[in-house]
């Protein structure tokens, strides 16, 4: 087919454009938009962010009509459709499946998401996460890694990729080559790597090598500075950028390297050369601060082509990077047969998968399926870690008398764990005293003649967020507290590091529904808590 293409179409098929599944009028200009992007910019595909079933599902169908050529419909689906997808299971992160110490649970996740998403009309998943943990206070990645653990992290990585691929939707390993060893958004600005290229080989690398071995479609590099294979500078930019993330003064890093989305030594030394990968390789957002502070949208399109990208996902202006692409093929920057490289690339992509759809009441039927649920909540049942218990606390009695505070660190139109909150309830004889703090709490709070306070963190990696902490004030509260105390994170695991105090700490790794039920069951002695640290914790 590629040889019926124009340049214009050719070059569009490198631009994936993002979008919002909720209703949209045949005029409305949120429709109009995409289907510009779809018939005259001719892209190569749509990625779907907080949606509706079945309105994500009629665009689908309506787009690809409109596409000459087939579209790869894709979405961050790592923690299941829910992730994504309003009224859908939300599905445990990948830290809670770890912690069940099952990789067939794993691949199951794979494949019943993959089966839902090809109902939806959705042939690519930018998934799974195959980032090592190392550092505790990552703000980005945390939970959503398998781990702390290379060898780990690897077999739940290939096995999820076993899953997804097993249904003919493209799987995606990200975010190549690592981003779990930073302390830096990559939403916000660019983290830094600062380890040797042994390290790599050791450690962030693993998963990779795995991945790639068990034959995935896609790779996703991050936008990363990693010094040991690109020491090339990264320019700064004067004046405003696209950073959406970032209110008033600039994160950037003076002294990073060029983001491995752009680093021809990473893209075509590493991964395709050395570690031998002829897939996809499909950018990270270019909406992100880790890229918009150091490129404009054009010149960051023409240096990921150059640099070996197949696919950039979300340019802050589309038409501009495309733009920039069709004059540096014009002044010889960027040859044709190199955009024909990728080209190549995306329509074998495609042709392998397809473009799926189906019926209202296929649908009805596959999509939040009665196994879906099922597994979702065997997961979460299974991923429950007891990680220190103060004598006779555990399980919670029935007839006690229970306050629960409820903390995040972001400022929240309402309580975060309400399913949590309810099971306890359903439970108690007495009605639980109840607080909820947040980021701009600075209210005394005190629980009058409890026996036990449950503390439940809402503490999560949260992409823009920045930080990842519990907020000083609700830590004072905290401290304060003379009952017995119960800590529950549902994020990231490692908030054990600022409670030394607090005899009891259970870990849930999430905020979703399925998480909030499970530890709600475990704290009463319902389930036994069997899951184990895929972290360790100090």
């Amino acid at each position: 087919m590629i040889d019926s293409l124009s340049l214009s179409e050719k070059i569009g098929q490198l631009f994936v454009a993002g979008a919002h599944g909720t209703f949209m009028n045949a005029t409305s200009p949120r429709y109009l938009r995409l289907e510009h992007a779809v018939r005259e910019l001719h892209v190569g595909g749509v990625i779907w962010f907080v949606s509706n079933v079945y309105e994500t599902a009629l665009v689908n169908q309506r787009l690809q009509s409109l596409s000459r050529v087939p579209l790869l419909m894709s979405a961050d689906l790592e923690a299941g459709v829910g992730m994504r997808f309003a009224d859908t299971t939300f599905w445990p992160p990948a830290m809670a499946i770890a912690a069940t110490g099952d990789v067939a649970l794993a691949e199951a996740e794979g494949r019943l998401v993959a089966r839902e998403a090809k109902a939806l009309g959705i042939n690519h998943i930018l998934a799974p996460v195959a980032d090592v943990n190392v550092d505790p206070d990552n703000p980005v990645i945390n939970a959503r890694s398998f781990g702390e653990d290379p060898a780990k992290v690897a077999r739940f990585v290939t096995a999820f990729i076993r899953g997804v691929q097993s249904e003919n939707v493209l799987a995606t390993a990200k975010h190549f080559p690592g981003h779990g060893d930073t302390h830096v958004d990559s939403h916000r600005s660019l983290p830094v790597l600062h380890v040797s290229r042994a390290r790599l080989d050791a450690v962030e690398l693993v998963p990779f090598r795995a991945a790639i071995a068990a034959g995935v479609d896609a790779v996703m590099p991050g936008h990363l500075s990693v010094p040991a294979l690109d020491p090339t500078p990264a320019p700064m930019r004067s004046g405003p950028t696209e950073n959406r993330y970032v209110d008033g003064a600039s994160e950037a890093t003076a002294h990073g390297t060029l983001p491995a989305t752009l680093s021809k030594p990473i893209i075509d030394g590493l991964l395709r050369g050395e570690l031998g990968f002829d897939g996809l390789v499909v950018s990270d957002a270019f909406d992100m601060g880790g890229l918009t502070e150091h490129f404009e949208p054009g010149e960051a399109a023409v240096r990921a082509i150059e640099a070996g990208q197949d696919q950039i996902l979300m340019s802050p202006d589309i038409e501009r990077a495309i733009a920039a692409v069709k004059a540096a093929v014009a002044s010889g920057r960027i040859t044709e047969s190199r955009i024909d490289e990728s080209v190549r690339r995306i329509l074998a992509a495609k042709a392998r998968v397809g473009a799926p759809s189906a019926s209202t009441d296929e649908i009805f039927a596959i999509v939040d399926s009665t196994e879906v649920r099922a597994t979702a909540a065997e997961i979460a049942r299974r991923a429950i870690t007891l990680v220190r218990a103060q004598p006779e606390t555990l399980p919670l009695n029935a007839d006690a008398r229970v306050g629960l505070l409820v903390v995040s660190e972001f400022n929240e139109p309402s309580n975060p764990l309400p399913d949590f909150t309810r099971e306890l309830r359903n439970r108690l004889t007495h009605e639980p005293e109840v607080a909820v703090l947040d980021a701009r709490s600075n209210r005394a709070v005190s629980f009058d003649e409890v026996d036990v306070v449950v503390i439940a963190l809402a503490i999560r990696a949260r992409s823009g967020a920045g930080t990842i902490a519990i907020p000083e004030f609700a830590r004072g509260v905290i401290a304060n507290l003379t009952a017995k105390r119960i800590a529950i994170s549902f994020g990231t695991p490692y908030l054990i590091r600022e409670l030394p105090s607090v005899g009891t700490y259970i870990c849930a790794y999430g905020v979703q529904p399925v998480l909030q039920i499970a530890a709600a069951r475990a704290l009463f002695g319902e389930e036994r808590m069997t899951g184990t640290l895929p972290v360790t914790l100090q």
